[in-house]
């Protein structure tokens, strides 16, 4: 449970909400991310002086400077939120950059696990960020959800909250908010809440028993903030014959604060997840929707659009329709979180040390290594290549993704440091691939398909007609290897493949792992931490 503020703390909190004005309280529930110069962040907060803010900045000197400014000129401390999902590099391309929070899940080692939350803190805080958005504890129940995936620990219950709570204390401990997300669970829809509300279906009982024991153990852990996503729990919440219907948890109280609340016993702060997902606007008018999502118990409104938001929710205070006391409620649980991070006394941390530097770098290679699982094998593991062997490597990924991809140049550098000849495609079309694999000895076919590399889909769709040729490449060639850097789910995109492995992401460590174990350096110690689909025979009842 979370443990209680010091006195101090309390005073702090006490006398800091009693000097605010109602804007003022109003503006501490909202977060605002918008690219703007620290110029206009400044003139910004004078008219709006937000409880928290995201940015992007090119480098982590930059980012401490554009904070030291905003942070100084604040009369309250911001919050300032990153998603760092797996490791600090995930969010300005400084720091240490663990495997996804799947590989953790495979890797099972929640001395590991609790390294990645250490080294987050650290390296997050020195550059000012002091609230990431982690862990997703979400069920990975269906192979076709394309949200959760390598984001998620995984599908099983108790070895899901047996890693998310060291992940989460070693954060918290190192002076970082974690956050659990995304409740009541995502994992259940194949739907994508960026696009739509998407629906947790599961009988109540059967989310007690699922979902609910990972919640209820996220917060016996401490977790300071919790993110409700725009996901209905039906069963719940009386639409059990029309889920459609049911409201996502971001604006439904009896969500928030019966079943989170009341019912699980969650004491801090609900933080919404991005408001600008259709799975949120498609349920509520613009000038309402930061207001739906207060009154249903949201204590922070993540992405607030300000010009639209934060005259809303005046206007709803003066006219009645959101009390001044719940305002003051949340408020509250915003400055308690600022009291708890100690931002009064300092904004930022000490530089991680060389020792830590080389520590945190060791336990992300160890995570990755130890997380490597091989799923197919028709004896062609470990692959015996003398110096010198040709090698063809090639890179199956979406061009068209949300945010930039790099190709997994990694994998190729470890194979040419060990002395092999390496040519790479991309993408490459069936009778160019066919062509090139003939003069190699060996062909990695890499596939790169993550969560929110595209929208709506983790399947692999990467090329159009003529580029489906790497999925039958090993009936003519007689040493083809796959490995998915992303999805576990390619064993059901690829059933005859015959010698498949998972890295569950492209971090460079991730891709040294899995150079290590298919050379025969190390061995295949991950264990699945999914269940992988089988298709079944399917006997539709004919009476219908």
């Amino acid at each position: 449970m979370i443990q209680p503020l010091t006195p101090q703390q309390i005073q702090w909190v006490d006398t800091t909400l009693r000097a605010l004005t109602v804007e003022q309280a109003v503006a501490q529930l909202l977060n605002v991310s918008q690219p703007m110069d620290s110029a206009q962040w400044l003139a910004f907060l004078e008219k709006v002086p937000v409880g928290a803010m995201s940015a992007r900045v090119p480098t982590a000197d930059a980012y401490r400077t554009l904070l030291t400014e905003l942070q100084q000129a604040s009369a309250v401390p911001l919050l300032v939120i990153a998603n760092m999902e797996h490791g600090a590099a995930e969010w300005q391309g400084y720091g240490t950059n663990f495997p996804s929070l799947m590989a953790a899940g495979a890797a099972n080692d929640p001395g590991l696990i609790a390294a990645l939350g250490k080294a987050t803190a650290v390296e997050a805080r020195h550059i000012g960020v002091n609230w990431c958005l982690t862990p997703d504890i979400d069920l990975n129940y269906n192979f076709d959800n394309p949200v959760t995936n390598i984001r998620a620990l995984g599908d099983q219950p108790a070895r899901v909250a047996a890693l998310a709570a060291p992940l989460i204390q070693a954060l918290q401990a190192n002076g970082v908010a974690a956050t659990a997300k995304h409740f009541p669970g995502d994992g259940m829809d194949s739907r994508d809440q960026h696009l739509v509300t998407t629906v947790n279906n599961l009988p109540f009982a059967q989310w007690l028993q699922s979902y609910g024991l990972v919640w209820k153990r996220a917060i016996d852990a401490g977790v300071w903030t919790i993110m409700p996503g725009h996901i209905s729990l039906p069963d719940y919440q009386g639409f059990a014959d029309d889920p459609e219907a049911a409201p996502p948890a971001t604006i439904a109280r009896e969500l928030l604060e019966t079943l989170l609340r009341q019912e699980l016993g969650f004491t801090g702060l609900i933080v919404s997840d991005a408001t600008g997902m259709i799975g949120f606007t498609s349920r509520v008018a613009p000038a309402e929707r930061a207001v739906a999502a207060i009154n249903a118990g949201i204590d922070l409104y993540l992405g607030a659009n300000p010009a639209v938001d934060y005259p809303a929710l005046l206007a709803a205070v003066k006219d009645g329709r959101l009390a001044e006391e719940r305002v003051q409620e949340a408020a509250r649980r915003v400055l308690s979180l600022k009291a708890r991070l100690q931002l009064t006394e300092q904004f930022f941390g000490p530089a991680p040390t060389a020792v830590e530097q080389a520590s945190f770098a060791q336990a992300a290679q160890s995570m990755a290594d130890k997380s490597v699982t091989l799923v197919r094998n028709d004896g062609r593991h470990p692959l015996d290549l003398p110096t010198g062997a040709k090698i063809l490597t090639v890179t199956i990924m979406p061009t068209n993704t949300m945010i930039p991809h790099d190709d997994l140049t990694v994998f190729d550098e470890e194979l040419r440091n060990r002395g092999f000849q390496v040519e790479h495609l991309l993408n490459p079309r069936s009778d160019e691939l066919r062509a090139k694999a003939q003069k190699h000895d060996v062909v990695f076919v890499n596939v790169y398909v993550m969560p929110l590399m595209t929208f709506g889909t983790v399947r692999v769709t990467a090329g159009g007609f003529g580029h489906w040729g790497w999925r039958a490449l090993f009936t003519e060639h007689p040493h083809v290897v796959y490995t998915s850097f992303g999805s576990p789910y390619l064993t059901h995109e690829l059933p005859h493949a015959p010698a498949v492995a998972l890295a569950y992401g492209g971090s460079a460590v991730s891709q040294r792992a899995a150079v290590k174990f298919w050379l025969g350096e190390i061995p295949a110690q991950g264990t699945l931490p999914v269940q992988l689909p089988k298709v079944k025979v399917h006997r539709p009842d004919s009476s219908r």
